[in-house]
């Protein structure tokens, strides 16, 4: 990983601030600490005072041992998953991530179990690997690992029975019902509803719990679900939607797109809120119209950030996810809230835009940071874009691993993403991951200013940033142009502001993209899988080519390329222009 990663650093003849060394924050661990909000810092406070008493077997005693009943309806509608982990699961083995426990007991604590394998554990995402490969003996195990976990963990634990991992596994185990037969099997059924009624009873008590974002949507969801779904839930029902309410209000934004701009998460949203309208209906219950609307304006900006392929755009911590999944998500939104997502070409408040002309697509982030508190998925990649032609991807951001802890600050660096790096620094200040933020940003670019036009002569889009105008004195500002027909890309880079640094301009190019760099180091020739050739060719710096990193899917870390100019930055204003033409395109 270390070679690999230092390939996104190069070349660069002056080290002067590399990376995240900023001269005007003193410290980054305090001083963002208290530019979280204070409410979220309070509900953190106040988590932190109730855990001796959640501890306690007082405590314990009053969430009850409610096991009578069956579910009010058995979910029908649930997401593809990875059957191909379920043979070691059958065979003992509990593959999280690179850690591995076999045959693990106690099941949610083992020895040599490190923390994120116990939350994937505690989540319950290995029973949607078991339902997914399906079968008798799939059914069995998982039956008997969804008793043991909760007979092992019947006492308040705070990193199991934290408000983010119950409710990812209270909704596993209503969502899976039908798998686990839990309606038709009374001796079974009451030994798991007395654990979940409790955990939701304890979750209904906790929320917020300390959590923000997209985390306490998901946890009030979950909540909502068992309050549907489960034997005398009306009370959690009524609290979580008076909570949900409120966070959707607060969370989406005009434009549809979700506060904290990952492609990841609101896909993620986007199922979880489908989910909710699935359980409602089913149980014959009013569907608020505030949950219809977000669904379809969700989707729509989820289309937005969407390839040709099918894939997500490479944007804050997002890989491309299966274009199935993607594709069943939208069409379940679009049967939930009765009318088709629409096809936008820009989200500007989320900040991302999108230019289609011919069969090329074009997105880019264009957009600020999220504020602290939400910015745990955050990259330091603005004014960064991706391009494909025909389905096939061309210039990409490397993406993001989804489990290996090694790649995070890599991932998220500005080197990581197609666009202007100046120093060696990147163009957010990126936290250190295990802090009390979650791996946010710090000094990041406040002022993003974009702007479009649409002429017969084709699409511009002109963009610029302040995020190296504290440590460097220095304004990016970038303008794209795609002709009508897609088959060119023209772009300018303008640095304006104080010289003596160096730049560096990155084009990221997708695995499946060869490439060559003529003699001149003016121009590269790329050639896709299907054939097609383009012509990148550069003007105000040297042309080169180097090592990357593709981390956009299912968590692969695959070798690829990145064309890289560099040069010196000027006093004043310092430019550099591009053009990237399919080579049969006729002029």
């Amino acid at each position: 990983m270390t070679a690999l990663a230092e390939t996104l650093r190069k070349p660069s003849p002056q080290r002067a601030r590399r990376g995240n060394r900023r001269p005007k924050l003193l410290a980054p661990r305090l001083q963002t600490l208290f530019a979280l909000p204070p409410k979220l810092l309070a509900h953190r406070a106040v988590r932190r005072l109730l855990q001796p008493l959640y501890r306690s077997r007082l405590y314990g005693s009053t969430l009850g041992k409610r096991s009578s009943g069956e579910l009010a309806a058995v979910p029908t509608e649930i997401w593809p998953a990875d059957s191909r982990p379920a043979l070691a699961l059958l065979n003992g083995e509990f593959h999280f991530g690179a850690d591995v426990v076999k045959n693990p007991k106690p099941l949610h604590n083992p020895l040599g179990a490190t923390e994120a394998w116990q939350r994937q554990m505690a989540n319950f995402v290995w029973l949607d690997t078991l339902r997914a490969f399906g079968g008798v003996q799939a059914r069995q195990f998982a039956r008997h690992a969804v008793l043991a976990w909760f007979t092992d963990t019947a006492a308040y634990d705070s990193l199991t029975w934290s408000s983010d991992v119950l409710a990812a596994r209270l909704r596993r185990c209503l969502l899976n019902s039908v798998f686990l037969e839990t309606n038709t099997d009374a001796l079974f059924r009451a030994h798991l509803l007395r654990s979940l009624n409790r955990q939701a009873e304890h979750l209904s008590r906790a929320l917020p719990d300390g959590l923000n974002g997209s985390d306490l949507l998901k946890a009030c969801i979950a909540l909502m679900l068992a309050g549907a779904l489960l034997p005398q839930g009306e009370k959690w029902l009524r609290k979580a939607s008076l909570l949900l309410d409120r966070e959707l209000h607060a969370q989406i934004l005009p434009d549809g797109g979700h506060v904290e701009r990952s492609p990841s998460v609101m896909l993620d949203l986007l199922q979880h809120l489908l989910d909710l309208h699935h359980a409602l209906a089913l149980t014959g219950r009013k569907l608020p119209d505030q949950l219809i609307a977000t669904i379809g304006n969700l989707a729509s900006a989820l289309k937005l950030l969407t390839h040709p392929d099918g894939g997500l755009a490479l944007f804050n911590d997002s890989t491309e996810s299966k274009s199935s999944a993607v594709l069943l998500a939208l069409m379940r939104a679009d049967a939930a809230s009765g009318v088709e997502a629409r096809d936008l070409v820009q989200l500007p408040h989320t900040g991302f835009q999108r230019m289609v002309a011919g069969r090329s697509v074009l997105i880019s982030d264009t957009g600020a940071p999220p504020p602290h508190g939400l910015d745990s998925h955050a990259h330091a990649g603005t004014l960064s874009f991706e391009f494909s032609h025909g389905g096939e991807r061309m210039i990409v951001n490397c993406g993001a691993h989804p489990t290996a802890a090694e790649w995070r600050q890599v991932q998220r660096a500005t080197a990581a993403h197609s666009t202007l790096v100046v120093d060696d620094t990147n163009s957010s200040m990126l936290l250190p991951p295990d802090g009390p933020y979650g791996g946010g940003l710090a000094l990041t670019p406040r002022a993003v200013v974009v702007r479009r036009e649409a002429t017969g002569a084709g699409q511009w889009l002109d963009a610029r940033h302040n995020g190296y105008e504290e440590p460097f004195d220095l304004v990016h500002r970038r303008r794209l142009f795609l002709t009508p027909d897609g088959l060119e890309l023209i772009g300018e880079e303008t640095l304006t502001g104080r010289g003596g640094r160096t730049f560096a301009l990155r084009f990221h190019l997708h695995p499946n993209v060869q490439v060559s760099v003529s003699q001149s180091s003016q121009s590269a020739l790329l050639k896709l899988p299907q054939g097609g050739g383009w012509r990148l060719r550069v003007q105000g710096g040297d042309l080169s080519l180097a090592d990357s990193i593709y981390l956009g899917q299912a968590g692969a870390a695959r070798r690829t390329q990145q064309l890289v100019v560099q040069g010196a930055i000027e006093d004043d204003t310092t430019q550099v222009k591009w053009a990237l033409q399919k080579e049969s395109a006729k002029r």
